[in-house]
């Protein structure tokens, strides 16, 4: 069954503020952008609009973010009415995405683990390679189809990862613990890395490349290595770039 985030929008948008989504994910996917300076960026699956706001305040020349939560692109729309930033939302499922313009950058923090099989990870990468400009790049922090950590592995850092199968499409559950004990559950789809790569290769990408997760220096002096061992050494998520062929 698919994640209502109509449902989960506070809750979900109150997890990002857990240490490793900071010192880990923004980190790795930042490394993986690199300078933003005079660049178009279009942030799929933006929910809330947590990176789409970093994005533009990293040096981007325009962003615009598109989520098909009604209720997460409230919450952004809201953010940037109290702080305005020139960003545009759009609510739509990223499956059927037609915008009348092409980007240099499209970013996405958790977008193609949404894809149940092969063919819509297929369009997925169609979506991106119509909305980027020839040479532009795709990158992405994404569930880690590798992953086979037992459940508690990462409850320290506020969450666990369950796969209830590694069969293509099984799900993937993400249980997200918030600090009065209570959780939500966010479900993703398990589709090998051999099968991103065929599909987005399909789809006119190419430059397909995997990459670790890192940890931020400011994370390592804050907590200390020994805290985030786990989740560097059993990677539950993991960066995707790529590109648009000339």
């Amino acid at each position: 069954m698919a994640t209502d985030y109509n449902t989960i929008a506070k809750e979900y948008q109150a997890s990002k503020m857990q240490p490793w989504r900071k010192h880990i994910e923004g980190f790795s996917l930042f490394k993986l952008t690199g300078d933003l300076s005079n660049q178009t960026v279009l942030d799929l699956a933006c929910g809330e609009g947590f990176y789409t706001r970093q994005l533009k305040l990293r040096g981007a020349r325009h962003v615009e973010g598109v989520d098909i939560s009604k209720a997460m692109i409230q919450l952004a729309r809201k953010a940037e009415d109290r702080n305005p930033l020139g960003i545009t939302y759009h609510e739509h499922d990223a499956l059927t995405l037609v915008l009348p313009k092409k980007f240099d950058l499209i970013t996405a923090s958790y977008l193609l683990n949404y894809a149940k099989t092969p063919e819509e990870l297929i369009q997925f990468g169609k979506v991106i390679s119509n909305h980027l400009k020839p040479g532009g790049r795709f990158v992405t922090i994404n569930s880690n189809p590798d992953y086979k950590a037992p459940l508690g592995t990462l409850h320290k850092y506020g969450f666990t990862r369950e796969n209830k199968s590694h069969s293509e499409g099984g799900e993937i559950i993400y249980r997200f613990f918030s600090s009065d004990g209570s959780h939500i559950d966010v479900i993703n789809y398990h589709l090998e890395k051999l099968t991103h790569e065929i599909a987005l290769k399909k789809a006119g990408l190419s430059n397909i490349q995997w990459h670790t997760i890192e940890l931020s220096p400011e994370g390592k002096e804050e907590f200390g290595i020994d805290f985030w061992q786990s989740i560097l050494e059993t990677q539950p998520v993991i960066g995707l770039s790529c590109a648009k062929s000339f």
